[in-house]
């Protein structure tokens, strides 16, 4: 390590900060790095995203000699010294860490953060700059940052999303703001109309989550929407199928919004402000509750209601057929519905565990009951999962696929229905397609339906994705003509 850049890092715990109080303003008091560190002061901190003429973000790889994210990439970011502005600190940094000189008046204000957490209490100021600067022109402080990279916009929200260990941005409300700001800058750098059609949107539910997602637009004048609502597990960035559907909705004059459920990845904590209260919560396919997926898709559509679509298209695809017909039985607001591959979840999960369903449904409501929500009774599942998927008489037990199961009351659901699903099926145990059509179209009896089978296609559609997407066109064209 050298001596010198060692020294001249260390020396910087000695910085005098300005103090704030809890409101970020700024006090009488002043204090150094490491004092505001240690007591838990409230401080100013800036950050810049450097973009080029392509619409890419460069970071730095933070090398071992730092205090914080060592090994991980990042953006030039400075605590503001007592004597400093905030671009002053910006620009110390840039020429600092990378050896670039910014023209102060390049630089453009994006948002700010209030932000307290474990280590240290900061107001977070952020900044972006556009920018032709080449790689020569970047000179690299070693003893700072071993590597630099430019990030394409979408890679680097997938990072910061699955909370990826290899960059310091983490899916948070707070990065997820941060990036929601940063789309709309990267839209309009960016020259490749795949990304100009890309808007990165937030979904706030009722109660208080924060959903990410993005809306493909089309380049057509329209008021039509297409809104997809994934199975278990699923992400609104990271599917086969999803960009077949883009191009094919597009196509025919559709925007198309996917954004991430309480049922993404296996498990994620989900932030929530609610009655003024934050907290964040377990989520994902092991630990959600079925039950708050209402909240979820009613983001969802009042988003494009306030966006000022008129005619708007729910589709669900697996787990995310059932909670597309929960909201559509309890709010009843979209008439046009298309459920690809429904499942049947007490069916699904009583093919799993067999003879032990009954005890694994009582044991998992008890644990509920007793406010032990998270505790896992099978090896995949939490007793909430279960209880409020897989019971009989749950809020997802809608689709009654069992032959003994009593189907006599239809479903209230009165618009139109399309269902397209493979051959191939797994979730059907070994029934025909024609036995699972003429059930599903007892439980639409009030409906106005249509069933169609892809052959050869399974559950996730692999191969299949093109005609998949095409069969939603038409049974969307065949519903204004029923």
């Amino acid at each position: 390590m050298n001596k010198v850049h060692y020294e001249s890092y260390q020396e910087k715990d000695k910085m005098l900060l300005k103090v704030l109080d809890d409101d970020g303003n700024i006090t009488d008091i002043e204090a150094t790095k490491k004092e505001v560190h240690e007591k838990h002061l409230w401080h100013q901190e800036v950050a810049i995203f450097i973009i080029n003429e392509d619409g890419k973000i460069l970071l730095q790889k933070r090398s071992e000699n730092v205090h914080y994210n060592n090994g991980k990439w990042g953006m030039i970011a400075n605590h503001v010294g007592a004597n400093q502005s905030l671009v002053d600190a910006i620009l110390q940094k840039a020429i600092e860490e990378i050896g670039y000189e910014i023209n102060p008046t390049d630089i453009r204000y994006l948002t700010m953060l209030k932000r307290n957490e474990e280590r240290e209490q900061r107001f977070t100021y952020f900044y972006y700059l556009k920018t032709n600067i080449k790689d020569e022109d970047i000179k690299l402080n070693t003893f700072l940052a071993t590597d630099k990279k430019w990030f394409d916009f979408y890679e680097l929200q997938e990072l910061m999303l699955t909370n990826n260990n290899g960059v310091v941005f983490k899916n948070t409300p707070a990065y997820i703001n941060i990036f929601g700001e940063l789309s709309k800058i990267i839209k309009g750098v960016n020259t490749n109309k795949e990304y100009r059609q890309k808007e990165f949107i937030i979904l706030n539910t009722e109660d208080g989550c924060f959903l990410p997602g993005l809306i493909q637009h089309t380049d057509k004048d329209t008021k039509s929407i297409i809104i997809f609502i994934h199975g278990s597990g699923g992400n609104f960035f990271k599917s086969e199928y999803y960009e077949d559907m883009f191009e094919e909705f597009n196509y025919h004059g559709y925007d198309f919004m996917i954004s991430n459920n309480r049922g993404s990845e296996q498990f994620f904590r989900l932030h929530r402000k609610y009655r003024g209260v934050t907290e964040t919560i377990k989520a994902g396919n092991i630990y959600e509750n079925f039950d708050d997926s209402i909240y979820d898709i009613s983001a969802a559509v009042n988003y494009a209601k306030d966006a000022g679509y008129e005619d708007i298209v729910l589709v669900g695809q697996s787990l995310g057929t059932l909670k597309v017909q929960y909201y559509a039985e309890q709010v009843g607001d979209v008439n046009k519905i298309i459920l690809l591959s429904p499942v049947d979840m007490v069916s699904r999960f009583r093919s799993r565990v067999k003879d032990e369903y009954d005890e694994l449904i009582e044991k998992s409501k008890k644990l509920v009951a007793e406010e032990k929500p998270y505790e896992m009774v099978t090896n995949e599942f939490s007793a909430l999962k279960v209880a409020s998927t897989m019971a009989i008489g749950s809020k997802a037990d809608l689709f009654k696929l069992e032959e003994d199961r009593d189907i006599t009351k239809p479903l209230n659901y009165k618009g139109y229905i399309s269902i397209i699903a493979g051959s191939n099926e797994h979730v059907y145990k070994g029934w025909n397609m024609s036995y699972v059509e003429n059930r599903l179209k007892e439980r639409f009896k009030n409906a106005k339906f249509q069933f169609h089978v892809i052959p050869n296609s399974t559950h996730d559609y692999k191969e299949h994705e093109k005609e998949m997407s095409k069969l939603i066109i038409d049974s969307i064209n065949n519903m204004k003509y029923k």
